[in-house]
């Protein structure tokens, strides 16, 4: 009877174990099938609003010795004649506004450029770039500018450093016989650096500047309507697209019925994050020359994953940074970690999502 009892028992232990691995190993495998969206990934675990070691312009690990270091800002220019751009990979905010004449130009935002071995090429100043740069608190880098432009840069509103005099930068040789003068110019991380050094400029983030970005990943862009293709089209000469790649949760960026290509790294630009703003624009002086009306409040879309949601944005003045919001609830716009692409959109223009 004992010998029977202990057989019994000794079934049920073995079955129990068995069972139990069995419901192990198929949590296991529930776990591995989890979508992409909601996986545990290293960014979610350092995507700490706290944390000392964020970038708060993409809410990404970086060095935490950078962390409140004043990024640099660079007019980059975008004619079609002037392809392909260096460096715009690397940079962790792009705004894309309309200039002149039915073209646009780049602002390209750098937390910590030092790894950036060209940048370019270097255009020149327009009174708007400078102004998203002062809310950004960041060192302006241009080469020349309109009449208004250096009203404002003569003024000391922002610390700037012009490369007109070809300081800081040099003319790449082969860009300047195959593409002219005007798209040779190319600066670096080292280069600006030296620059920054030699004018003595502050390094350090103004004591009580705060970047006012939200990055989690709960952001209500995941609920979103589908947006796998957007073009953003500023005139009939300039068009910017955006496909989705799903695989790599990011936006293919082309323009000009071709890739936007980083000539650092021989590669598409593209960016997990996309700002589409609409604004009003206009003529000054009776010129081509545009003026953008950037302060107060507007209406826009936030696209990143396949998905897009209506926001709003506001911008008090002129020294602060754009600040962003849900449409539906008004509460501050939460985004997805990862560097971000500003268009931004005059009344004339318009955006087609598919």
């Amino acid at each position: 009877m004992k010998n029977k009892t202990k057989i019994i028992l000794s079934l049920i232990l073995v079955v129990s174990i068995a069972l139990g691995a069995f419901l192990w190993n198929n949590q296991l495998q529930n776990y591995s099938d989890t979508p992409a969206e909601f996986d545990l990934s290293p960014l979610d675990f350092f995507n700490n609003k706290n944390s000392s070691n964020i970038n708060p312009l993409t809410g990404l690990v970086m060095d935490k010795k950078m962390v409140n270091a004043r990024p640099v800002a660079i007019m980059i220019n975008n004619l079609h004649s002037g392809q392909p751009l260096l460096g715009v990979c690397d940079a962790d905010i792009i705004y894309e506004c309309p200039t002149e004449g039915g073209i646009t130009r780049i602002l390209a935002v750098f937390k910590d450029p030092s790894n950036v071995s060209a940048i370019g090429s270097v255009r020149s100043s327009r009174p708007y770039f400078i102004k998203i740069a002062k809310g950004l608190d960041a060192i302006y880098i241009h080469l020349g500018g309109s009449t208004h432009a250096y009203q404002i840069l003569n003024s000391g509103f922002i610390d700037s450093i012009d490369l007109i005099k070809e300081q800081f930068m040099w003319r790449d040789a082969n860009r300047l016989k195959n593409l002219g003068l005007e798209h040779s110019a190319l600066t670096s991380g080292e280069k600006l650096r030296e620059g920054i050094k030699a004018k003595g400029f502050r390094t350090e983030l103004e004591k009580n500047y705060k970047y006012p970005q939200i990055f989690d990943k709960s952001s209500p862009v995941l609920s979103g309507t589908s947006a796998n293709k957007i073009t953003a089209v500023f005139s009939g000469y300039k068009s910017t697209t955006f496909t989705y790649d799903e695989k790599n949760q990011t936006y293919l960026i082309s323009q000009f019925n071709a890739p936007q290509m980083d000539d650092n790294v021989k590669k598409q630009n593209s960016k997990p994050n996309i700002i589409l703003m609409d604004i009003s624009a206009q003529n000054i002086d009776n010129t081509e020359l545009l003026s953008l009306d950037l302060i107060g409040n507007g209406s826009g879309k936030y696209i990143s994953r396949g998905k897009a949601i209506n926001i709003k944005w506001h911008r008090p003045n002129d020294t602060s940074p754009f600040e962003f919001f849900s449409a539906d609830d008004e509460k501050p716009l939460i985004m997805l970690p990862g560097q971000s692409y500003v268009c931004l959109m005059a009344q004339w223009t318009h955006v087609n999502i598919e």
